[in-house]
């Protein structure tokens, strides 16, 4: 017997509808505030310098060291455009946390057929900017025997890579622009899976620092978690770079550009690679001429049964791809405590887990950082897996599109500086791919019920650890063949 409930689609439409405007209105202040923060000081300012309109009385003190002011004002117009990466970070993290908050808060309810925060500012808008402010002023409170100095540090030493670590990626979803340029290291994803294994030094600092026996015990699963996971994590993203055959970023994004069959998660083109090559082969043994020789025959035959090794190589690369997306996946919820992977902070067993005994600005930290984690591992996911900035369809809603859209209407549009094709569409596949992933994330999250502390290392273990390494195998046979 089946019941019907005839409010139940009415709600959800209506639900959907808010939580659409609600990231919409989001996501346009984030990247409006980003936007005019770097082009305040990548852009205007250093213009401002290099024309004589800031006065140079501002500067005269440092004109001491310079044999002309011109020199002057060249350093100071190139050390505002290298600030740009800093500024860019420092703007985005903070209101971008906040509307990560309230988007898991209000995803969650819709997922559970709930309401959610819906009464601070315009359908709950502003909800997490007051919860921010309440803990602002909220006391910090430091626990009788804590070590102040560890207690104090841990929630920096956990809050700090998360900024570090952004820095090389956005050369690689800002389709390597100009001023996001000199961020761009050769070896870039290295510096980001090092950065990366900082933050359960803040969690093991913390959780001992604190006095408190559920917070040691959230410690110390944080650090067998992290361990455990690490190395798959590690072995996904260094297998993807010996398809890729670079260790940069921006280089790995590039190469998959050009649509779907483009993309390193589909071989990396390997697919109509393969085809030409087997198409050539046939055809040549087609337009073969009767009079050849046996040997030749047999040639022409061994290169057609070649072409088909590297057509079936293509598609199991593929089927690895696949495979390591979910290795990856899988592993990143892991090392940001993720459900189903939060046992250090399992609220049913440790009440807060390694957190528990902060307040006020110190959680604060804590909660900003767990946040920002989840952007940047789908940031890193997004540049590996999913092609970037590039757009999955060739040709749609990527620079060729609005040049022909220009073309066709005519249009006479000014050149804006900081604002071109290449990066506006760039950052709008980034930003539906990264957040397309955290609301996947969020859809876990109100799914799957958490891991008992055995399964989680056993999982690690015995399963992702000897099939990353079966995967590495596979694939480095696999990208000789193709």
């Amino acid at each position: 017997m089946s019941y019907s409930y005839p409010y139940q689609t009415p709600f959800n439409r209506g639900e959907i509808f808010k939580f659409t405007r609600l990231t919409v209105i989001w996501l346009s202040i984030i990247f409006g505030a980003v936007w005019a923060a770097c082009f305040l000081v990548g852009v205007a300012i250093p213009f401002w310098i290099d024309n004589g309109f800031i006065v140079d009385g501002a500067i005269n003190w440092f004109s001491k060291f310079s044999e002309s002011p011109s020199d002057m004002n060249l350093i100071w117009s190139n050390t505002f455009r290298l600030l740009t990466p800093i500024v860019a970070v420092a703007v985005f993290i903070p209101i971008n946390a906040m509307f990560m908050v309230l988007c898991e808060r209000r995803a969650l309810a819709l997922f559970t057929v709930r309401k959610g925060p819906n009464r601070v500012g315009p359908d709950g808008l502003l909800q997490t900017a007051a919860d921010a402010v309440k803990l602002l002023f909220k006391e910090d409170i430091t626990p009788r025997g804590a070590d102040i100095l560890m207690f104090t540090l841990a929630p920096i030493i956990f809050f700090a890579p998360s900024i570090i670590g952004m820095v090389p990626l956005l050369a690689a979803v800002t389709n390597n622009h100009q001023l996001f340029s000199i961020v761009n290291i050769p070896t870039g994803i290295f510096y980001v899976i090092a950065v990366s294994a900082i933050p359960v030094v803040g969690i093991v600092m913390g959780a001992w620092a604190s006095n408190n026996k559920y917070s040691l015990v959230g410690g110390l699963r944080s650090a067998a978690q992290a361990i455990s996971y690490e190395i798959p994590l590690v072995l996904s993203i260094i297998t993807v770079c010996l398809i890729s055959g670079t260790l940069d970023v921006v280089s790995i994004a590039e190469r998959q550009a050009g649509g779907l069959l483009n993309w390193n998660i589909f071989a990396g083109g390997a697919v109509p690679q393969a085809f030409g090559h087997l198409t050539a082969a046939l055809e040549g043994l087609k337009n073969m001429s009767p009079e050849v020789t046996e040997a030749t025959k047999q040639a022409g035959w061994a290169t057609v049964n070649q072409a088909w090794g590297g057509m079936v190589a293509a598609f199991a690369l593929i089927g690895c791809l696949f495979t390591l997306f979910g290795i990856y996946a899988t592993c990143a919820c892991a090392e940001i405590n993720r459900i189903p992977f939060d046992l250090p902070e399992a609220e049913s067993e440790l009440v807060s887990g390694y957190n528990t005994e902060y307040s006020g600005i110190k959680f604060a930290i804590f909660f900003l950082a767990e946040f920002t984690n989840l952007f940047v591992v789908s940031s890193i996911a997004t540049v590996l897996f999913l092609g970037g900035g590039s757009s999955p369809i060739q040709g749609f809603m990527d620079a060729q599109w609005w040049n022909w859209l220009v073309s066709v209407n005519n249009w006479k549009l000014p050149a804006l500086p900081f604002i071109n094709p290449e990066t506006f569409f760039g950052a709008f596949w980034v930003i539906v791919k990264v957040y397309s992933l955290v609301i996947f994330a969020i859809l876990v999250r109100g799914t799957l019920p958490r891991f008992r502390i055995d399964q989680l290392m056993d999982f690690g273990w015995k399963r992702l650890i000897p099939l990353s390494l079966i995967l590495l195998l596979a694939v480095t046979f696999l990208r000789e063949l193709v």
